[in-house]
């Protein structure tokens, strides 16, 4: 049989999708990689308004929400590799990633998948972002990851680039 080498970024960009600093780092790392790029995108948008977009979070949060996605999601069949990039909301990751990895969870679909997340934030760092994925997902093989602060998107990108060509 053979080896599966393909990788898959896929990445949540948070209110602002297409134009965050999660999906532009998103962007380079699947060029850096040759990997497939995908947009989780939630089926009602998170409002742009930031005090709004932190209490709809907060309440995921409390309500363990798993809001949908806009589909149709990708076949992992051929990955070996998911890099997960998401912003931290809230000191955790965002409800919409445990929708995502809910899907191929309960059908056995992440073993003999390596995932790698990376995080951007505004200086909290990683905080329960990896920890709340290991623990919700325990026979997943989730590293570490690494954090980016968004602010400073012209260190995130190459940070990120240095970070993937060291774990990849």
């Amino acid at each position: 049989m053979e080896t599966l080498q393909k990788t898959l970024v896929a990445y949540f960009g948070g209110q602002d999708p297409q134009n965050s600093t999660v999906a532009k780092v998103a962007k380079e790392l699947a060029e850096l990689t040759g990997a497939d790029l995908y947009s989780i995108l939630p089926v009602e948008s998170y409002s742009k308004n930031e005090q709004q977009c932190i209490e709809q979070a907060l309440k995921e949060i409390k309500e363990n929400a798993r809001p949908t996605i806009v589909g149709p999601l990708p076949v992992l069949d051929q990955y070996s590799t998911i890099i997960l990039g998401f912003p931290n909301w809230c000191g955790t990751t965002p409800k919409i990633l445990f929708s995502f990895l809910d899907h191929y969870y309960n059908q056995g679909l992440l073993k003999n998948k390596r995932v790698l997340p990376f995080i951007i934030n505004d200086g909290s760092g990683i905080n329960r972002c990896i920890t709340d994925l290991i623990g919700t997902y325990p026979n997943t093989s989730i590293l570490e990851g690494s954090a980016f602060i968004a602010n400073k998107f012209d260190t995130a990108v190459p940070l990120a680039l240095e970070w993937i060509q060291k774990i990849m």
